[in-house]
C-alpha cells in the first residue's frame, strides 16, 4: 500500500508540475502560429498505439500548447520498422516511434531496459527506462543526429502459442515469432526463432510458418493474435520489455518556437514516458481479456520452473554488461542502478 500512495503522489507531482508549466507559456501560445508535426506509423490502424496511445499524447500535446502544437499520424506505413529511425534522421518525417532491438548496433545502452524479468508493468518501465537512460547515459551518446522527445518500453513479454506451453520442455521446438533482441533468448529457452517484425506475426502464424509469438498482452487484440493461439503463458516481469524512442529531426525541433519547444519538453521525457506506458497497461488489460473471452488457456510461470528460464537466460545479463563495459561504463553498477530505479517506481 505504502508503495502504491508513493507512485501516485509522485504521478500526481509530475502532473501538476507539467501543467504549472504549460500554463506559464500558455499566453504566449494563444496567439502563435500552429505547428503540425507528421508522424511516421508502422502499425495497423486498430493497434492501440493509433487507437490510444499517441491520441492521447497528442491530446496533451495539444491541451499544453492552447491547441497550437498538434499530431498528424500518417494512415498508412511509409517505411518498414526498422527504417523508422532514418525516416526521422533524414527528414521524410518529423516524428517516429522507433524499435532500437530491430536495428541493435547503435542502441545496446538503452536496450538494458529489455533484459529479462524487470519490469511490473509498461508504465512503470516506461518512467524506469526514462530516468535511468537520462540520468545515466545522456542521450546524445546514442541518438546523436536526433530529438529523442520520450522513452517507453511496452508490457511483460509473455509466450502465446497454439498448442499449451508451461514448461521448457513443452517449448522445446516451438517456432515462436521473435523481435531482433529474442533470437538468443528463444533459442537458449530451446525454442526455434522465427525473427520478423510485430506487424508480419498475423501473416507468419496464419501460414504455420511460426507457431506461436513473444508478445506482450496487447498483441492478442492489437494484431489479432486472439484469432489463431489459444494458449497464454505470462512471465513475472516479462521475457523482455521492448523499448521505443520517439524521436524528432533535429532541423525541424529547431525549426520550432521557444514555447513549442518547450511544450514538448514538458509533455515529453518523464511525462509522455507515462501517458505512452499507462496506454501500453490498458492495451495489455484489453488483450488479456479477449483471450479470456476466447476460453483461452492461460497459465502463470513460477516456483522452480521459473527458476530454471532464469537459468537459461541469465547470458543476456552478463553480456549486456560487458557491452557496456566496453563503451566505457560500469555495466554492472548500471544494472544495479536500473533494477533500483525500477523498484523506486514500483
Amino acid at each position: 500500500m505504502t508503495g502504491k500512495c508513493n507512485m501516485d503522489r509522485r504521478s500526481f507531482i509530475k502532473a501538476t508540475a507539467a501543467t504549472a508549466a504549460a500554463g506559464a507559456i500558455m499566453p504566449n501560445l494563444a496567439s502563435a502560429a500552429t505547428s503540425r508535426l507528421r508522424v511516421s506509423n508502422w502499425l495497423p490502424a486498430q493497434h492501440h498505439m493509433n487507437s490510444h496511445a499517441l491520441k492521447n499524447w497528442a491530446a496533451a500535446l495539444s491541451d499544453a500548447s492552447g491547441g497550437t502544437l498538434k499530431l498528424a499520424v500518417d494512415p498508412a506505413p511509409i517505411a518498414p520498422p526498422p527504417a523508422q529511425y532514418d525516416v526521422v534522421r533524414d527528414g521524410v518525417a518529423d516524428i517516429a516511434y522507433h524499435v532500437m532491438a530491430y536495428t541493435p548496433g547503435p542502441f545496446e545502452i538503452v536496450r538494458g531496459v529489455e533484459l529479462p524479468f524487470l519490469s511490473p508493468n509498461a508504465e512503470i518501465g516506461s518512467q524506469a527506462a526514462w530516468d535511468w537512460y537520462d540520468r545515466n547515459v545522456g542521450f546524445d551518446k546514442e541518438f546523436d543526429d536526433v530529438k529523442v522527445l520520450t522513452l517507453f518500453v511496452h508490457g511483460p513479454g509473455a509466450v502465446h502459442s497454439k498448442k499449451r506451453i508451461t514448461t521448457l520442455e513443452e517449448l522445446a521446438g516451438v517456432k515462436l515469432r521473435v523481435g531482433g533482441g529474442g533470437v538468443a533468448m528463444s533459442e537458449a529457452l530451446g525454442a526455434t526463432p522465427v525473427a520478423m517484425p510485430a506487424s508480419k506475426a498475423y501473416e507468419a502464424i496464419q501460414k504455420g510458418v511460426a507457431d506461436g509469438a513473444m508478445f506482450p498482452w496487447e498483441s492478442i487484440k492489437g494484431f489479432k493474435l486472439g484469432e489463431l493461439l489459444s494458449h497464454h503463458l505470462e512471465i513475472p516481469g516479462g521475457l523482455y520489455t521492448t523499448p521505443f524512442a520517439v524521436i524528432m529531426n533535429r532541423k525541424k525541433y529547431e525549426s520550432l518556437s521557444d514555447d513549442h519547444k518547450q511544450v514538448l519538453e514538458d509533455v515529453g521525457g518523464a511525462v509522455g514516458a507515462q501517458i505512452l506506458g499507462k496506454a501500453w497497461d490498458d492495451a495489455d488489460v484489453a488483450g488479456r481479456a479477449v483471450a479470456v473471452e476466447n476460453g483461452s488457456e492461460i497459465n502463470s510461470l513460477g516456483g522452480s520452473e521459473l527458476e530454471r528460464w532464469a537459468e537459461r537466460v541469465a547470458f543476456m545479463n552478463d553480456g549486456w554488461i560487458e557491452k557496456a563495459n566496453a563503451r566505457g561504463l560500469d555495466g554492472a553498477a548500471l544494472l544495479a542502478d536500473l533494477k533500483e530505479t525500477i523498484a523506486k517506481y514500483s
